[in-house]
C-alpha cells in the first residue's frame, strides 16, 4: 500500500467521527418564533416580552462561545421575531411552509392568537399561548430572583409583560426538558397547554 493511500485510509475514521459528531449537535437545537408587536402600537410592550423571554435563555445550560441565542431545556434555542402588528397571516403561513420553526410563542389579541392557531393546525409546529405568570412584586423566591436578574440586565424593574415573556420561556424549558427535545409535536403541544396556568418557575 502506498504511503498516500495509507494516510487516507487512516484518516477515514477521523473524518467519519467528525461527521458523526456534527449531526447530533445539529439535532441538539430547536427554533422558536416570538409573535410580538415590533412596530407601531404596543412595540414597547413587545420589547419587554422579548427581554423577559431572552433573560430565561441565559440562566441554564449556557456555555462559552455559544452560537445560539441561549439554552432552554438543555438544548440550544434560536429565537426569531414576527411582528404582531404586521401581516401575521402571511408570516405564519411562511413559517408553516418552510418548516424551520418548532415552537411559535404568540402574544396579542385573542383574534390574532386564534388566527395563528388555525394556521398552525395540522403542522409540526407547537403553539404556546400566553399563560398566567406570577406577578412581579410577589414574595415568591423565584419571582424575586427573576426581578433581581432582570434589573441587573436592564437596569429597571420588570413589567408584567416582561414576566409573561419570561414565563413563556420557562414553560418551554419545562416542556422540552421533560421530553428531551421537540420531536414529538403532539406531546409538546399537550405539555405547553398543561403548563399554561398555574406554572411555578
Amino acid at each position: 500500500m502506498k504511503i498516500r493511500d495509507t494516510i487516507a485510509f487512516l484518516l477515514l475514521p477521523v473524518v467519519a467521527g467528525i461527521a458523526l459528531s456534527i449531526d447530533p449537535a445539529a439535532a441538539h437545537r430547536f427554533d422558536v418564533a416570538l409573535v410580538i408587536p415590533v412596530s407601531g402600537a404596543g412595540s414597547a410592550q413587545g420589547r419587554q416580552i422579548h427581554d423577559g423571554f431572552m433573560l430565561a435563555t441565559t440562566e441554564r445550560d449556557s456555555h462559552p462561545d455559544q452560537e445560539s441565542d441561549g439554552h432552554l431545556g438543555g438544548l440550544d434555542v434560536y429565537v426569531s421575531v414576527i411582528d404582531g402588528n404586521g401581516d401575521v397571516a402571511a408570516d405564519i403561513g411562511s413559517v408553516a411552509t418552510r418548516g424551520d420553526i418548532d415552537i411559535v410563542a404568540a402574544f396579542g389579541p385573542e383574534k390574532t392568537l386564534s388566527l395563528i392557531g388555525k394556521l398552525l393546525d395540522g403542522t409540526k409546529i407547537a403553539l404556546l399561548l400566553p399563560g398566567r405568570s406570577p406577578i412581579p412584586g410577589s414574595d415568591l423566591p423565584a419571582v424575586a430572583a427573576f426581578m433581581t436578574a432582570y434589573h441587573g440586565e436592564h437596569g429597571s424593574r420588570p413589567s408584567s409583560r416582561a414576566a409573561r415573556g419570561y414565563d413563556a420561556a420557562r414553560r418551554i424549558d419545562a416542556a422540552v426538558r421533560d421530553q428531551g427535545g421537540v420531536d414529538d409535536t403532539a406531546s409538546l403541544r399537550r405539555r405547553l397547554g398543561e403548563n399554561a396556568r398555574p406554572f411555578n418557575w
